[in-house]
């Protein structure tokens, strides 16, 4: 999130955005001294554009692939983090092709709305868990495997997922069996960590 200066700084808030592909959210414009009746006449006069709630585009931003991922992140009010199957397409482990945009938000924060491609979910985010990744949170690896197991992705996805993690060290076993085990209160939860235990049995011994 951005500072707090004196003054209304427009210069400042645009340097700020564009350090994350243009995108800043309406508590970022407060911060740089711009109220919101400033914020609806750049809208209007076209130097910026509301692309969601309370997020914003420099006009003059270059577009980029990974936008909708950035506008998701500034949209969490940067609380959030990209996450289960989202974060697996980012890592590129396994070959998920999410229909949505996977978000985990901890709790006392979730949203009055939600836009229609994103999926919420509320769940704690301890530091030791998500990871800054360019100009995005992403949940980590490890976090985002189980996540997604948890939530239903496909077994033979998170089966690549636990391989490929592992094996280009971006999860440990351990890891991940700790986040396996770490709540086992139903059927389905037990199952994802017999899951990921016999993914890492089968890995080792390949």
């Amino acid at each position: 999130m951005a500072r707090r200066p004196k003054q209304t700084d427009l210069m400042g808030l645009e340097a700020f955005a564009l350090l994350q592909h243009g995108y800043f959210h309406r508590r970022d414009a407060h911060a740089y001294g711009l109220s919101d009746a400033m914020l609806s006449y750049h809208t209007k006069t076209g130097r910026f554009e509301r692309c969601l709630p309370a997020v914003y585009r420099l006009s003059i931003a270059p577009l980029d692939v990974d936008d909708n991922y950035v506008q998701a992140w500034v949209w969490t009010g940067y609380r959030g983090a990209l996450s289960h199957e989202t974060a697996l397409e980012i890592y590129d482990l396994s070959d998920v092709a999410p229909p949505w945009l996977h978000l985990t938000l901890p709790p006392g924060s979730e949203p009055t709305s939600v836009p229609p491609t994103f999926r919420v979910h509320i769940a704690p985010l301890p530091p030791d868990e998500f990871r800054n990744y360019a100009s995005i949170r992403l949940t980590t690896p490890a976090r985002s495997i189980v996540d997604a197991a948890v939530a239903g992705t496909e077994p033979n996805q998170i089966i690549a997922a636990v391989w490929q993690a592992v094996d280009r060290h971006l999860a440990t076993a351990a890891t991940l069996q700790e986040l396996a085990a770490r709540d086992q209160r139903t059927v389905h939860q037990r199952y994802v960590r017999r899951l990921i235990e016999e993914a890492l049995a089968d890995y080792h011994a390949a």
